[in-house]
């Protein structure tokens, strides 16, 4: 019987391997297509099934697979413009893990969102490791650990599946209202993850989208709230 999903990517010895796809507030998303742009990462494979929505991705003039891998020296980027379903998260998820056992890569790190569903002036950063050991090394980092809860999609998939291989496995989790594409917390969770990889990457282009979607929001708020008081005294001359 065909496998439900194939990964079309060539060997890369002992990787270090980075996904980040769709998931809550697009950090994971938003962070993976940045790191893309910045490393000057190369477009090197894909993942092929017939259970992936039939669409192809037009990216510089140029068509290209929904779920695509990059790499530069040594980094192997997981990149995807779609939200798969589960059961198809769940053999991408396999096939990667057992594609990376067998080329023996250094870390797996999924970079994604939690949502906290209010605003603080500093946005933190969670995680938890596939062994105590990595855990302990996140916490070095300044990374507040996950003791409870949940993490959905391909970067739950991929912790349990890695962590049970024995692969060095990390989720990096940054802080976000919810509701909206964040820059931001995508800018807090490279922060971590340059670290973990040892690479050097400025946030700042992703701080500065931050700041700009920030007053966007602050300046509808205002309006809103002028739209409010408005209301109100029309309320009040009329019945008062």
């Amino acid at each position: 019987m065909e496998k439900p999903v194939e990964l079309l990517l060539p060997r890369i010895e002992e990787p270090i391997f980075i996904e980040g796809y769709p998931g809550i507030g697009l950090v994971g998303h938003i962070a993976a297509n940045f790191l893309v742009k910045e490393l000057d990462m190369e477009m090197v494979g894909y993942v092929e099934s017939s259970f992936i929505p039939p669409l192809t991705l037009v990216l510089e003039g140029k068509p290209n697979p929904p779920l695509r891998f990059y790499e530069r020296e040594g980094i192997i980027l997981a990149v995807s413009d779609i939200y798969a379903p589960p059961t198809l998260v769940n053999e991408i998820a396999k096939e990667m893990v057992g594609y990376l056992k067998e080329v023996k890569a250094r870390k797996v790190i999924s970079l994604g969102g939690m949502g906290i569903g209010l605003f603080k002036e500093k946005m933190g950063v969670w995680g938890v490791g596939g062994s105590e050991e990595e855990s302990r090394e996140l916490e070095n980092l300044g990374v507040k650990l996950l003791q409870y809860g949940s993490i959905t999609g391909i970067s739950g998939k991929l912790l349990w599946e890695a962590s049970r291989e024995g692969l060095k496995s990390y989720v990096l989790l940054g802080e976000t209202f919810g509701d909206r594409p964040d820059p931001r917390a995508a800018a807090n969770v490279i922060g971590i993850m340059k670290k973990l990889v040892g690479i050097e990457v400025s946030v700042e282009p992703l701080l500065k989208e931050a700041q700009a979607i920030e007053e966007q929001l602050r300046r509808m708020h205002e309006q809103m709230e002028k739209a409010r008081r408005r209301e109100q005294k029309e309320y009040e001359s009329v019945y008062l």
